[in-house]
């Protein structure tokens, strides 16, 4: 396990995966055609500091992720939530508590069910910024209760299945996809998708299953394919018979954990990495969790600001999953 503080200019992380030589090589020449493409000047409207866009952000860790970043002299917090409402009085709140606090709300609505309003909502940040340095897919549902504690009627497990996936994988899915050519305008572009230990491999109980996510080919769509099976399985009633896990919310984290290591492969010169917050004490739980929800925005936090690797050796920090300030490992066992 490796603290954070030392991942900032080390390569031991990069020693565990065993890329070839050819592989290494493929990689470095990707990073240099990255580099060479990016555009130096930052955008006006964020007065030169980084442009770091936190989804779900009028409360919980989202905010607290936002604080954070907001303190720091070169960043600029831009928070996303549904309600409009919530998210200025969010706003409100960490200029008043925060001192030197840059950032605003993002002022249309992100709603992870809803493409339009993702779509609307990205569309503006590119008007107004151009670019994202950071994105930070924080906004998920949680049905830790059938009714959401009293805010929605009663949801059947095949219910929550369809409503789950459709807004913590494939919503989050869609906001990083209309992201990407925003993020490839940054000079350091990193995607951070907060996860759960609720999505570990150890609650797959089929090792097909198991082998199909941790696919060094699997591609985007070949996971939404497997997303997709597990809402038809939980309808048609083969969930247990496939190996698919009773938990609705800990299956969307796992397919966000996999989201992550696909678009790293997929995108080397971004630094793409998950992160397990902890149990918050957040309106998920009914704020029940042991851990404050600022601890938990503390790594998130860090991976919008430590630096991306080896710069020496063009490789970046990416495809990881990350508790506590250290990686480790998807299985949870260390």
């Amino acid at each position: 396990r490796t603290d954070c503080s030392s991942l900032i200019t080390s390569r031991e992380l990069f020693e565990a995966q065993t890329m070839s030589a050819i592989e290494r090589a493929a990689r470095t020449l990707a990073l240099l055609s990255c580099a060479a493409s990016v555009a130096d000047a930052l955008s006006a409207s964020a007065g030169g500091r980084k442009v770091v866009l936190v989804t779900g952000a009028n409360r919980g860790i989202g905010r607290e992720i936002a604080r954070r970043v907001g303190y720091e002299r070169d960043s600029f917090a831009l928070l996303s939530c549904r309600d409009l409402d919530l998210g200025g009085e969010a706003v409100d709140d960490l200029r008043r508590t925060t001192p030197r606090w840059n950032g605003e709300l993002l002022p249309r609505p992100l709603d992870l069910d809803d493409r339009e309003s993702i779509r609307q909502a990205i569309e503006w940040v590119e008007h107004e910024y151009g670019r994202v340095d950071a994105l930070i897919n924080n906004a998920a549902v949680r049905f830790s209760s059938p009714t959401l504690y009293g805010r929605v009627e009663h949801k059947t497990f095949e219910e929550q299945a369809d409503i789950t996936m459709r807004t913590n994988y494939f919503g989050t899915l869609e906001v990083t996809e209309r992201c990407l050519p925003l993020l490839e305008r940054s000079p350091s572009p990193r995607i951070i998708n907060v996860a759960s230990r609720a999505g570990r491999l150890g609650i797959l109980r089929s090792r097909e299953l198991v082998d199909a996510f941790t696919s060094e080919a699997l591609t985007v769509p070949g996971l939404s394919s497997l997303m997709d099976e597990f809402v038809r399985d939980a309808r048609d009633g083969g969930r247990r018979q496939r190996g698919w896990p009773a938990t609705c919310y800990g299956m969307s984290k796992l397919g966000v954990i996999a989201l992550t290591r696909v678009l790293a492969r997929e995108h080397p010169c971004m630094m793409v990495n998950s992160v397990d917050p902890g149990r918050c004490r957040t309106d998920q739980n009914d704020n029940r969790g042991p851990v404050n929800a600022a601890d938990g925005a503390y790594t998130p936090y860090l991976l919008t600001q430590m630096e991306r690797g080896d710069e020496a050796s063009g490789e970046v920090m990416s495809g990881l999953h990350f508790y506590d300030q250290q990686d480790i490992p998807w299985t949870y066992e260390f």
